[in-house]
């Protein structure tokens, strides 16, 4: 009799707990099965607390994975590039967003802060390293960029201070009402001649073509003929600009970002007219591609594409060309 009731004690164990672990065990493990994402959590401190809690993550060709951000401190914003189009926004303290991407094409992408954060914002970035799951120990490499490679052919120093084209700093650079009457060298309609040309050798050209015209009558229409012939896209380069340069070039170009008070160097002022009229299109380019040695600009190559980084360029005249 007493067996028999330590037999029911058991067997009613059994079935108020031993059963739903049971279905528990089975519903995890089938999860677990028949998911093939796998998920990655990564908390976020500003820089100087720990930045990223994982800043390699690797993954192959064909596999789906799901990033989760959580910030720890103060707000974030996360996007990952080049070309991937991820922009998760500002994640607030204790917050939780998250991205599910599946990478069809080995390389290298970058997820970063997109909101300042902290003095040392820039370094606040982490890399995901997509292998070829058929070449798993084939680690992809940057191809050279064409652009950086010519000005390096041409021996131009791009951290090199340019001096000050002094004529236009307080020349208002409106256009003239009879630009349209005026004769415009070829090379103010080129886009190529435009890459690796400043805007005042477009302003000597456009003054031999029109000598009856003042000098300051000529910056001005320069500064018109030089954002006509910028390489057209669609990009929003205002908003990459606002969040990517602003917290330290300023929201208008005028270095009064708030890191700009932190930086061994002080930002470009790109609203400064003087200095951009001696500025090439490809030395921007390059700069934005690269960093700036000596200083807290970060490279923003593994951050945006190519075509990406000429629409900054174009946006750093607006800044230059409308500002008061």
């Amino acid at each position: 009799m007493v067996n028999q009731e330590r037999l029911a004690r058991v067997a009613l164990l059994l079935i108020v707990i031993g059963l739903p672990l049971m279905i528990y065990g089975i519903q995890s493990g089938l999860g677990l099965g028949l998911s093939d994402t796998r998920i990655i959590n990564i908390s976020m401190r500003s820089p100087d607390w720990g930045g990223f809690s994982q800043d390699l993550i690797y993954a192959n060709t064909g596999e789906t994975i799901t990033l989760r951000f959580a910030s720890g401190d103060v707000t974030h914003g996360i996007a990952i590039g080049p070309d991937l189009g991820v922009d998760l926004g500002d994640i607030d303290p204790g917050k939780v967003k998250e991205i599910t991407l599946r990478f069809d094409h080995a390389g290298t992408y970058t997820y970063y802060c997109t909101t300042y954060c902290s003095p040392d914002h820039w370094r606040m970035r982490g890399v995901i390293q997509v292998r070829d799951a058929n070449q798993l120990n084939l680690i992809p490499t940057a191809q050279p960029d064409p652009i950086i490679a010519n000005l390096q052919v041409e021996a131009i120093n791009i951290d090199e201070h340019q001096p000050l084209f002094k004529p236009v700093q307080a020349v208002s650079l409106s256009r003239p009402e009879d630009l349209d009457s005026w004769l415009v060298p070829s090379e103010l309609h080129d886009e190529n001649w435009y890459i690796s040309h400043t805007p005042a050798q477009a302003s000597d050209l456009l003054l031999a073509a029109n000598p009856e015209r003042s000098p300051e009558t000529v910056y001005a229409a320069t500064a018109t003929l030089w954002r006509d012939i910028e390489t057209q896209t669609t990009i929003d380069a205002e908003y990459l600009y606002k969040q990517n340069c602003a917290s330290c070039h300023g929201a208008t170009g005028l270095s009064d970002g708030p890191g700009a008070f932190f930086t061994p160097v002080q930002p470009v002022a790109f609203a400064n007219k003087a200095y951009m009229f001696t500025m090439r299109p490809d030395v921007l380019y390059a700069k934005i591609r690269r960093g700036g040695m000596g200083t807290d600009m970060p490279n923003f190559g593994p951050i945006f594409t190519p075509e990406e980084t000429w629409a900054l360029v174009d946006y750093l005249w607006d800044l230059a060309f409308k500002s008061p």
